[in-house]
């Protein structure tokens, strides 16, 4: 039976870990020299007062661990899904001098046996989907939240009625946002019709309406100066790559050095957003640098790898861009993602259509590409405002 085959698979689970002051992931089983093996292709390290592997703890980490371990063991990430309750909680109440935003609304509550259980069965079909590690982290996250409210009831009891009243308090009390009441629509509706087999106790919920927020953008000046701050050559070759192809940050992270197509000026982006491979833009200009990158740090499977090997860090990548943010004298609101924002925005003011800018940032819709054209300064600049024409 399927179900055996599962149980009898090796496991490798994963826990949050403090490690000399850093946060970790760690990865915990049984003494086995090919699990040993994967970990260090990922970067794992040993610990030998926690008895573990381990790795850094981030969306980039995860992707790859799901990734290496896949068809040799089982990753079980509950742990990671439960947050440890503080030995400073007092009765639920707010500790004297403590940021409000640092202490936990409700206090956690362990998970049941019968919880764990559609936890796994739902992680199980989300990898068998080929969901993104990220996409199964935030859908076993939201899933979990959703049984701990109810926990007295077993979570096939969880009825439409029951969902509402969760959809409403999260609303109403917890106040979160559109984005995260969108995620845990997705989340149960995924785990009642696709696991459960039941389409009907999810076919009429609710789903929040979309917020619209414009994405924030640097003009070409900007990106300028910020690339101009940054000295270091690995550093520099980063942050132009992103902007120049237009990358997530997840997707530069898993570069590897034959994604590069110099002869075509590409950039081979494989199992982007939804799975989904792309090629995007290499200019002149950073293939000069990264041919004097890879000349002096010579990577051997990532484009961009560690100290100790392995795929390069997504914290160092922010830290170097914050850096160069506040180096170049930049005050607006930016993150690395901007760059691809900007790439997007200044395509479409130098003439780019939509349609292509659409191919290039691997958008399955042309409704999400629009959107730039409401950052779009060149053009918005070009419409005089009736104002003017009045004779005053």
């Amino acid at each position: 039976m399927p179900d055996e085959k599962v149980v009898e698979r090796k496991t490798v689970t994963l826990e949050a870990l403090d490690h000399n002051g850093q946060r970790r992931i760690a990865l915990r089983f049984p003494y086995d020299l090919e699990l040993i093996a994967i970990a260090k292709t990922i970067g794992g390290q040993w610990s030998q007062n926690q008895k573990c592997w381990h790795v850094e703890n981030g969306s980039t980490s995860m992707k790859a661990i799901f990734a290496a371990y896949k068809g040799s063991a089982w990753v079980n990430a509950d742990a990671l899904f439960t947050k440890k309750e503080s030995t400073h909680r007092t009765s639920g109440k707010q500790i004297a001098g403590a940021p409000a935003s640092k202490v936990p609304r409700t206090p956690e509550v362990p998970l049941k046996a019968t919880q764990t259980e559609a936890l796994q069965r739902m992680q199980q079909k989300l990898e068998i989907a080929r969901y993104s590690p990220q996409t199964i982290k935030t859908y076993l996250s939201a899933t979990k939240n959703l049984f701990v409210h109810f926990s007295d009831k077993h979570p096939n009891d969880i009825r439409t009625v029951d969902i509402e009243r969760y959809q409403y308090y999260m609303a109403s009390e917890r106040k979160v946002s559109n984005s995260t009441l969108n995620q845990v629509v997705n989340a149960v509706r995924y785990y009642y019709k696709d696991v459960l087999g039941d389409a009907q106790r999810v076919k009429f919920i609710e789903r929040p309406r979309r917020e619209r927020k414009l994405p924030s953008v640097l003009s070409e000046e900007e990106v300028a100066a910020l690339l101009k701050a940054v000295d270091n050559l690995k550093h520099r070759c980063i942050l132009m790559l992103i902007y120049s192809a237009g990358l997530r940050l997840g997707e530069l992270l898993a570069l590897e050095r034959t994604d590069i197509i110099p002869e075509r000026k590409q950039v081979l982006i494989r199992g982007g957003k939804g799975g989904k491979d792309r090629v995007s833009l290499l200019s002149d200009r950073i293939l000069t640098q990264l041919t004097q990158y890879l000349e002096a740090y010579t990577p051997s499977t990532f484009l961009f790898e560690s100290p100790d090997g392995g795929m390069y860090s997504a914290t160092s990548v922010q830290m170097v861009f914050r850096r160069a943010l506040k180096k170049a004298g930049i005050t607006a609101p930016a993150t690395v993602h901007t760059l691809r924002h900007s790439f997007a925005t200044h395509l479409l003011e130098n003439g780019t259509d939509l349609r292509y800018i659409q191919t290039l940032l691997g958008h399955s819709s042309s409704k999400t590409t629009e959107i730039y054209t409401h950052v779009s300064t060149k053009a918005i600049g070009k419409i005089r405002s009736p104002l003017d024409n009045l004779d005053l």
